[in-house]
């Protein structure tokens, strides 16, 4: 008997641009404004909680607006991968991330 697999097995990589939490391309102000938003607990978790860890420790909250506004404002580092270009997440967390 063969066993079920597990899901995800055999799946396409998910991938994204860290950052970009409107997955529009760009990482500017309105990914700021919707990771603040996500970050004060307004609005709905999205699909790829990953775009909106800027900082990727695996947490998404006002650490990650902070971080992004340094970059995007006051030439802080970038986000670290994958960014500038989408890619496929290189660090394990718990967080989700699907089409």
């Amino acid at each position: 008997e063969l066993a079920e697999p597990s899901p995800g097995v055999g799946a396409a990589p998910v991938t994204f641009i860290r950052g970009d939490a409107d997955a529009d391309g760009d990482v500017d102000n309105s990914d700021l404004q919707l990771i603040l938003e996500l970050a004060n607990g307004q609005g709905v978790p999205p699909p790829c909680m990953d775009r909106f860890d800027v900082d990727d420790n695996g947490q998404v909250n006002i650490t990650d607006g902070i971080y992004l506004s340094m970059f995007i404002n006051f030439a802080g580092p970038p986000p670290p991968p994958p960014h500038p270009e989408e890619g496929e997440d290189p660090t394990p967390d718990s967080l989700s991330c699907t089409r």
